[in-house]
C-alpha cells in the first residue's frame, strides 16, 4: 500500500454534485485536493438532477475531480459509494473530509475504510436544532463520533449543539460561500418581491403569496422548486393573485443575477419548529452580494446574519399580515446604493469562496498537527 501523501486531503461528499459546493477547493496553497463527487445525484428536496461532473486532473493547488457512482441517489441519509474504498487506497490522503452527517450511512462508510487506513477524518454537521435518530442511526452517529477527528460547522450555534451531543472532537466553524456576483440595481420603485429556496412547508412561501393581497402593486418572483409549488400556484389564483406571482422553478446558481434582475427586495420567511429552523441562511448573502436589501423571519442564522448587514432586516413574520407590515417598512426606509454597495463588497470578502479556503486549510493543518501544537478549533 502506498505512504499518505502529507499534502493531499480528499473531500467527500453529496454537496459537492453542485459546482458552487466546489469553489471553496480551488486555488489551495498548502494542500492539493481530491474531490469525489457523484456521477449522478438527484437532489429530491430541489427537484433537480446533477449530472456527470467533468474528471479534473489539478496539478498542485488545484482540485481534481473523481466522479464516483453511488448505490440510493438522493437519499442523503442512506446512500453508499460505489468503488470507494478502491479509490481511497490509490489516492492514500493525509486526510478525508466527509461532507455528510455524522449520522449518516455514508459517513459510517467513509469512517470505515478510512480506520483500516489510519487516515485522520473530519465529518460535517449543519443540524442546528435537537433531533431525536430512528434506529440504526443512533449507532451510525456513536461510531462516527469515535472515529472521527474534527467536525466541520456552519454556524456556532451548531457547534454548541453538536458539542452538546457529544462529539469529542475539535469543531471548526466555517461558514457556507457564494460565488463571485456582479451587480443588481435595487429598484425600489419595480415593486418586486424576490424568494429563493426550496418549496417546502418550512419556508412558509404561502405566507409570502398571501401577503401579496395586502400589497397592491407588488408583484412576487419565486426562484426554486419543491413539493410546495403546485399548492402555491393554487393559493395564489384562488386569491385572485396568478398575474402577480411568477414562479422560475429550479435555477442554475451560476444563473441567479438574470433570475433576480429586477428585483427590489429578497424576502424570506423562514418558520421555525422543535426540529428545523432556518439552518445557515446562504440565499439571504446571496442577496445581499447581489445588491439587494433582504427581510428575513427571526429564526435560524437569520437573526445572525441581519446583525452583520444593515440591508438585512430580521422581524416576526408569522402572518401575512406581518409580512406586508414588514415589506413595506423596508420600502418606506429602502436603503441607498452606498449602504447596499457596502454590505455588498463585506458579505463577498466575508463569505467568499477564497475566505472559506483559507479556513479549511487552517482547520486541516490544526486537525493534522501533534496534539500538544493543537487549538480550540473555534475559527
Amino acid at each position: 500500500m502506498p505512504e499518505a501523501s502529507s499534502r493531499r486531503i480528499a473531500v467527500i461528499g453529496h454537496p459537492l454534485a453542485a459546482d458552487e459546493n466546489r469553489l471553496a477547493f480551488q486555488g489551495w496553497t498548502d494542500y492539493r485536493v481530491d474531490l469525489i463527487v457523484p456521477s449522478f445525484w438527484k437532489a429530491r428536496s430541489l427537484g433537480h438532477a446533477y449530472g456527470r461532473p467533468s474528471p479534473y486532473r489539478g496539478g498542485y493547488g488545484e482540485a481534481s475531480v473523481h466522479p464516483l457512482a453511488t448505490l440510493g441517489t438522493g437519499r442523503n441519509s442512506l446512500f453508499l459509494w460505489l468503488g470507494l474504498d478502491r479509490l481511497l487506497r490509490r489516492l492514500r490522503p493525509a486526510a478525508i473530509y466527509c461532507w455528510e452527517e455524522p449520522w449518516c450511512l455514508a459517513t459510517w462508510q467513509v469512517g470505515r475504510m478510512a480506520a483500516g487506513m489510519g487516515i485522520p477524518l473530519l465529518c460535517y454537521s449543519a443540524e442546528n436544532r435537537p433531533k431525536r435518530l430512528p434506529w440504526p442511526f443512533p449507532l451510525l452517529q456513536k461510531l462516527a463520533f469515535a472515529r472521527y477527528r474534527a467536525c466541520i460547522v456552519p454556524t456556532r450555534e451548531i457547534k454548541d449543539r453538536i458539542t452538546a451531543t457529544g462529539f469529542p472532537g475539535k469543531v471548526f466553524v466555517i461558514p457556507l460561500w457564494i460565488r463571485p456576483r456582479g451587480t443588481l440595481r435595487a429598484d425600489a420603485g419595480a415593486r418586486c418581491l424576490a424568494y429563493v429556496g426550496r418549496l417546502i412547508p418550512l419556508k412558509r412561501v404561502d405566507l409570502l403569496v398571501e401577503s401579496l393581497a395586502l400589497l397592491p402593486g407588488h408583484r412576487l418572483r419565486i426562484v426554486g422548486d419543491g413539493p410546495e409549488r403546485a399548492r402555491l400556484a393554487a393559493l395564489a389564483k384562488s386569491l385572485g393573485l396568478a398575474s402577480r406571482v411568477q414562479f422560475l422553478g429550479h435555477i442554475e446558481n451560476s444563473r441567479l443575477e438574470s433570475a433576480l434582475q429586477g428585483a427590489s427586495l429578497l424576502v424570506m420567511p423562514t418558520g421555525e419548529n422543535p426540529r428545523q429552523a432556518e439552518q445557515f441562511g446562504k440565499a439571504a448573502i446571496e442577496g445581499v452580494s447581489l445588491g439587494l436589501p433582504v427581510l428575513a423571519s427571526r429564526t435560524g442564522n437569520l437573526s445572525e446574519l441581519a446583525r452583520q448587514f444593515p440591508t438585512m432586516t430580521a422581524l416576526d413574520l408569522d402572518t401575512p399580515a406581518r409580512l406586508a407590515e414588514g415589506v413595506a417598512g423596508v420600502f418606506a426606509a429602502f436603503p441607498g446604493e452606498a449602504l447596499l454597495a457596502e454590505d455588498r463588497e463585506a458579505a463577498q470578502a466575508h463569505y467568499g469562496a477564497a475566505a472559506a479556503a483559507r479556513r479549511m486549510q487552517s482547520a486541516f493543518a490544526e486537525t493534522l498537527a501533534p496534539a500538544d501544537r493543537g487549538g480550540d478549533g473555534s475559527r
